[in-house]
């Protein structure tokens, strides 16, 4: 899957939530947020699974830690369960719902990061999602954010 198809289907998915969750949006409910768009995202990944906070990594039900000690959950990741290989890895969401609430973009840049040492996330992609002030969007790609912006064009805020 290309970052343009990505870019494709997340207008769709935001353009759900703006139309069929406003009240979500308008209360900042970033949990149920972060829900709604997996939801969403579902009916686009046939064969992949879709989850919140997921925290289980290949079979040995292990949860990863970052350098603090704290541990590293992603809102939302699309992958095939119980797998660890790029492939089966295809993109882990960080969602809130203020620009300015702090995103932990070091986070992203690990799970895209590919293997090192004993890293074992590797995701082909990361997105930052954010709706307040403006609809914003951050990829990440091979360790590095690739563009930032919103890919729904006229949706600003709610």
């Amino acid at each position: 899957m290309t970052k343009k198809d990505l870019d494709i289907i997340f207008d769709e998915v935001v353009r759900n939530l703006y139309r069929n969750d406003a009240e979500l949006l308008r209360e900042g409910l970033e949990w149920a947020i972060s829900h709604r768009l997996a939801v969403y995202l579902e009916s686009f990944f046939a064969g992949w699974n879709v989850d919140c906070e997921y925290t289980k990594m290949g079979h040995d039900f292990r949860t990863k830690h970052d350098s603090n000690g704290k541990y590293k959950r992603p809102d939302i990741v699309i992958h095939k369960r119980g797998l660890t290989a790029i492939k089966q890895n295809l993109l882990v969401i960080e969602v809130k719902f203020k620009n300015n609430d702090g995103f932990d973009f070091d986070k992203l840049v690990e799970f895209t990061s590919g293997p090192h040492g004993d890293r074992r996330f590797q995701y082909q992609y990361g997105l930052a999602i954010s709706f307040q002030p403006a609809l914003q969007l951050n990829w990440f790609k091979n360790g590095q954010e690739i563009t930032s912006g919103s890919t729904c064009p006229g949706i600003t805020s709610v």
